[in-house]
């Protein structure tokens, strides 16, 4: 048994653009109830009863309602609906398709006769008023049929806005049961096998952080600040070891959020690389991603290596994506996991790492001398054009080639009307709303 609920938007017919409130209004249509039993039938889902949820409806097309009403009359299943706030016009229609309709005792619903208008002819408007007057009658013969109520009594609602509240709407017939306002009830005590299932999901969220709490307790040390030196008044030399802008964008790019990883290729076979092919592998080891290229033998595929380095005095151990250098990000697991702090971190060779969110800002020697800091932007643009410039200059060819061979489109010719020529007026539609 699988009841299919449809939920009733806020109109009934074709959802659209209001440009006079200048919003999308959702709507429900046959269209779209029809979908949703067939998307059903579609999943595997045998329907055996459709509920309507309508939670805020003030009506709209009296044709869309009327086909929603006979659609769902003619599945031959049992048709449910419930009201949670208001009904409304077209909606009460659309209501009183249900065998039963439900309503929660502080909704409330509305009935009145549908409106329109039409322009045109004389003939035109006989028409209109003919289209309107069959409409009325149409819905009219639904709240008779459906409610029990005489002819004169459903007319009478059919002339102004008639508002019903839940219990009224029970005592005309409109409705078969009211849902009464549930009291406040005491906290829900759970069984025993709930709280066991409770703890055990608990437990495991515990036991996760317990480990993650000892991973940092295990995490290194930095060493402590000293005090501040003043500024030397004559410029420092550069480090024997540093390393220079080029090499560290050869290398790996500038810190990045994500952890970065060492290019190792494959087995390759560079004469079969063509010139492009070639400038893109080289950009792809300098960004450390992977690619495949067709009919290349070359797949550039990086690989995460954690090298360990280790600190002075028992501080711990700091971990790599390969060897410790400028730009490298730091981890306190081999499993490159849990980003390192930021400090300074004295290593067992008598360098000074300087950590600065999670990567390596710089490398300083024991005589207190540090490496190069990261390749500027410039530096960094300059490298990835050069690897790039091979496919900017072959792109150019193929667009000089291009403009050569296509000749330029023809513009079309203005075409002057002549001011006497008259426009076809449409016939008026007729059709009418709730």
């Amino acid at each position: 048994m699988y009841e299919l609920v449809i939920p009733v938007q806020k109109y009934i017919g074709e959802s659209c653009f209001n440009w006079d409130t200048l919003e999308y209004e959702l709507a429900t249509s046959a269209a779209d109830v029809r979908m949703y039993v067939e998307y059903a039938e579609y999943s595997g889902q045998q329907v055996t009863s459709i509920c309507f949820e309508i939670g805020t409806c003030f009506g709209g097309s009296t044709i869309a309602g009327t086909e929603i009403y006979n659609y769902v009359q003619g599945l031959g299943i049992p048709i449910r609906t419930r009201i949670l706030s208001f009904a409304a016009s077209m909606a009460t229609v659309l209501m009183l398709a249900g065998d039963e309709c439900e309503i929660d005792a502080s909704a409330s619903v509305m009935v009145h006769g549908p409106w329109g208008g039409t322009e045109g002819t004389v003939a035109d408007m006989q028409s209109g008023l003919k289209f309107l007057s069959d409409t009325h009658q149409n819905l009219r013969d639904i709240y008779v049929t459906r409610t029990g109520q005489p002819v004169e009594v459903v007319e009478e609602w059919m002339s102004k806005d008639t508002f019903f509240t839940a219990e009224e709407a029970l005592a005309v017939g409109l409705v078969t049961k009211v849902i009464p306002i549930a009291p406040k009830t005491a906290a829900v005590q759970l069984t025993d096998a709930q709280a066991s299932a409770r703890r055990a999901k608990y437990a495991g969220i515990t036991a996760r952080a317990d480990k993650r709490a000892a991973v940092r307790a295990t995490a290194p040390k930095p060493k402590a600040k000293s005090a501040a030196q003043p500024a030397p008044t004559t410029p420092r030399p550069m480090a024997k070891n540093s390393t220079t802008a080029g090499a560290a964008v050869a290398r790996r790019p500038a810190a990045a959020a994500a952890k970065p990883v060492a290019a190792k290729p494959t087995a390759a076979k560079p004469t079969a690389l063509s010139a492009n092919q070639q400038a893109v592998a080289a950009l792809a080891k300098q960004l450390g991603v992977t690619i495949t290229m067709e009919g290349a033998a070359e797949v550039i595929e990086p690989t995460a290596v954690a090298v360990p380095t280790v600190l002075a005095n028992g501080d711990g151990t700091l971990y790599t994506d390969g060897e410790l250098a400028q730009g490298s990000a730091v981890y306190n697991d081999e499993a490159l996991t849990d980003p390192t702090a930021d400090g300074v971190y004295g290593t067992e060779d008598g360098r000074d790492v300087t950590v600065a969110a999670g990567v390596v800002e710089s490398i300083t020697e024991a005589e207190g001398e540090a490496t190069a800091q990261a390749p500027s932007a410039d530096t960094i643009t300059a490298a990835i054009t050069a690897a790039l410039a091979p496919l900017t200059e072959r792109f150019e060819k193929m667009e000089a080639r291009f403009n050569t061979a296509v000749p330029p489109f023809p513009r079309a010719k203005s075409v002057v009307q002549s001011p006497d020529a008259k426009k076809p007026k449409p016939k008026a539609a007729h059709h009418s709303t709730m």
